[in-house]
């Protein structure tokens, strides 16, 4: 029996490195993960180019590929991670500025024409410079003017009938030994007048609102707005050579 037992023993001690040096058997499995990273890239130019290129961006699709390795018997695992980056990279595009310069319509030069008012005002002043007035004429239109001292009054009622504004109304006073002693009915209230300035050449027209009754020859008396008118502004209250006729 103590031989059997030694036999065994040698035999147990032979075959132990073999039991021991069995080979581990693994199996392989690989798994994918799919990342989508997105990247921008910036394009700086230079900044006297007249027209900025978009700005590019590109995306980036990155595959990285994960591989475990699972032991199918007792024995470590051991993983594996290779992975592969692919980048897209887009091309910036070329962007052609043109140096040449807009053209600026040159503007026309403004053409200067007469208005009708300064044809009629040039008109008047030639017609009226060539008439002949009188102290004593009956002032029954232009071929019959008359001339004399114009004056200024403050306006108010007037022997017309109406209240006359002296600040904005064109009216005159005719003498009193000219119109009359008729008033409110009288024929020549409310009628045109036109008054004539011949050192200056300006022409008014006017409206029959009042007596006068300061007033000798063919002496009117004026509004304040018509005797500033009428002696452009220069009268000093009384002005001579004024010529006017009724229309």
């Amino acid at each position: 029996m103590a031989a059997f037992s030694i036999i065994v023993i040698v035999a147990a001690s032979l075959l132990a490195p073999f039991t021991m040096a069995a080979p581990a058997y693994t199996h392989t499995a690989t798994e994918i993960d799919w990342v989508t990273v997105e990247e921008t890239v910036t394009v700086w130019l230079d900044p006297a180019s007249a027209t900025s290129p978009p700005v590019v961006v590109a995306e980036t699709t990155t595959a990285v590929a994960t591989t475990t390795t699972t032991p199918a018997v007792m024995a470590q695992a051991t993983y594996t991670t290779p992975s592969s980056v692919e980048t897209a990279v887009a091309a910036t595009p070329t962007v052609a500025v043109s140096s040449s310069a807009a053209v600026v319509p040159s503007s026309p030069s403004p053409v200067a024409s007469s208005t009708s008012s300064a044809a009629a005002a040039a008109s008047s002043a030639v017609s009226a410079s060539s008439i002949s007035a009188s102290t004593s004429a009956d002032c029954e239109g232009e071929g019959d003017a008359c001339v004399g001292d114009v004056t200024h009054w403050d306006g108010g009622l007037g022997a017309c009938g109406w209240s006359v504004d002296t600040n904005s109304d064109l009216e005159i006073a005719l003498p009193y030994e000219f119109m009359g002693t008729l008033s409110n009915t009288n024929p020549y209230c409310g009628r045109s007048v036109t008054l004539y300035n011949p050192t200056s050449g300006t022409t008014v027209q006017a409206t029959v609102g009042d007596k006068c009754m300061g007033c000798v020859d063919r002496a009117i008396d004026c509004t304040d707005a018509l005797f500033t008118a009428i002696t452009d502004g220069t009268g000093d209250g009384r002005v001579s050579g004024i010529e006017w006729w009724l229309n």
